[in-house]
């Protein structure tokens, strides 16, 4: 049977996505790996995140899959590239590119000699000290206590003295004639205080006895008043007393405080996650060359956390009319889009409704990580209404929707262009679409704060 000028322009286009997606792949230096998984136990694996890279001696050998708690230990799986053999032995540490860089696994392979472990296996990783250990330590150091005592004020008082010791040394070998100089003069200055300190001895010796009888009495007042307040504590009376004396009271304070700890940190948490959810705005227009019509799509993509997002949308926006002024609109008015996503390293797996009817989708990141253009290049393929069974305008459509297509991010981050070939299993529509995308920090703001008055 004779292809149609339509299909063979389809055929042709999606040759040539096929060609520039095959000159991506050559262009980028992909490559693939086959890995294997080790286990490796951890006392405290705090910042290092899940796919996190995973090196040796600099150069990244694998990458963090999956961080779990098993026996109040962090368990950390990772995937090291066949070829990097790890032997008995080997040691690994959480590191970090710099003081609040981002953490990844930095691993040794371990003496040659010794047997390599298998897939699998597990090893113990070497515990390093958080900023926020280092600072506690320094803090109970330097921390006043009646053994050491006050270790501040010590510190403080040997470097002074260390300035004065300096400071002579220095004097005694530049210039002694002035040093003898300044110890007359010293003592010249403490006769005349030692003079100023006599005067004053007997004027308040003098004229002054009355008031240093005035003084002691009330120091004799506050001194009676201290004891009282100290019998009454011993004995449980007042707020006081009572929390010295009460084990009961003391325990409700203590677990009133803990509550209180409790809710901040639930409300810190809470606070992150508002913080750490992204909207976006997303604008389609898509160009069917086979019926030479514009199908807007408008939706809202929503992110609670990285690797996850909701996509809500309206597909082929206008008036229900249009679809019949020429016959030539084979596409649904007026459907609706809502399904979850989840990425899977380069993998992203979607479904829920498509264009109001049932359906799933795989989107694929074909460039390596380490490629700037890495999240600039998708292919996509999806598929729903898996139950079609109607006739339009003379066609039956009897099969599931099938669409294939790819795309770029030609202006980063809000502009995407590509081409996707639609309906494959009837139509094979060809179309091309530009995607615009704006964040809205000001909704996902305001939908965090509903969730939390809810």
């Amino acid at each position: 049977m004779a292809l149609s000028t339509e299909t063979k322009v389809g055929l042709f286009s999606l040759s040539g996505l096929v060609v520039f997606a095959l000159g991506i792949f050559v262009l980028g230096d992909f490559q693939f790996h086959g890995t294997y998984p080790l286990y490796i136990y951890f006392d405290n694996a705090l910042g290092l995140p899940e796919k996190g890279p995973v090196k040796v001696a600099g150069v990244e050998v694998g990458q963090v899959e999956r961080i779990d708690l098993e026996s109040q230990r962090a368990r950390v799986k990772v995937r090291v590239r066949n070829g990097i053999g790890v032997h008995r032995g080997s040691k690994a540490q959480v590191a970090s590119t710099g003081l609040i860089g981002s953490k990844y696994l930095e691993m040794t392979l371990g003496d040659s000699s010794a047997p390599l472990l298998s897939p699998g296996d597990s090893f113990e990783g070497t515990p390093t000290f958080t900023f926020d250990e280092v600072m506690s330590k320094l803090g109970a150091f330097l921390k006043d206590d009646p053994v050491n005592g006050p270790v501040t004020e010590n510190l403080r008082v040997t470097i002074g003295n260390f300035r004065k010791v300096s400071q002579s040394l220095a004097d005694s070998i530049g210039n002694q004639q002035t040093e003898l100089a300044e110890i007359v003069r010293n003592i010249r200055d403490v006769s005349d205080h030692a003079k100023h300190v006599a005067a004053d001895l007997r004027e308040i010796t003098g004229e002054r006895k009355e008031d240093i009888k005035i003084a002691l009495a009330r120091f004799r007042s506050i001194s009676e008043r201290l004891d009282q307040i100290t019998e009454r504590v011993q004995k449980g009376e007042g707020l006081l007393g009572r929390l010295v004396n009460d084990p009961e009271l003391g325990k409700n304070m203590d677990q009133t405080m803990s509550n209180v700890n409790k809710a901040s940190s639930d409300l810190r948490g809470f606070m992150g996650r508002i913080t750490a959810i992204k909207i976006y705005w997303d604008y389609r227009q898509r160009f069917d060359l086979e019926d030479g019509r514009w199908h807007p799509d408008v939706g809202l993509t929503v992110v609670p956390r990285p690797g996850k997002y909701y996509y809500l949308a309206g597909n082929n926006l206008g008036n229900r009319q249009d679809r019949t002024v020429d016959g030539n609109d084979m596409e649904r008015r007026n459907t609706f889009t809502g399904v979850l996503g989840q990425e899977f390293g380069p993998v992203t797996l979607y479904g829920g409704v498509i264009r109001s009817a049932g359906g799933a989708g795989v989107k694929i990141r074909p460039l390596p990580v380490s490629s700037a253009w890495n999240r600039r290049v998708e292919l996509e393929a999806e598929a729903y209404d898996i139950g079609r069974n109607e006739t339009y305008q003379g066609t039956t459509f009897d099969k599931p929707v099938y669409n294939v297509g790819a795309r770029v991010k030609a202006i980063d981050p809000w502009l995407w262009i590509g081409a996707q070939l639609e309906d494959v299993a009837v139509r094979r529509n060809l179309n091309v679409n530009a995607n615009l995308v704006f964040r809205d920090e000001d909704l996902a703001f305001l939908l965090g704060f509903v969730g939390l008055a809810r």
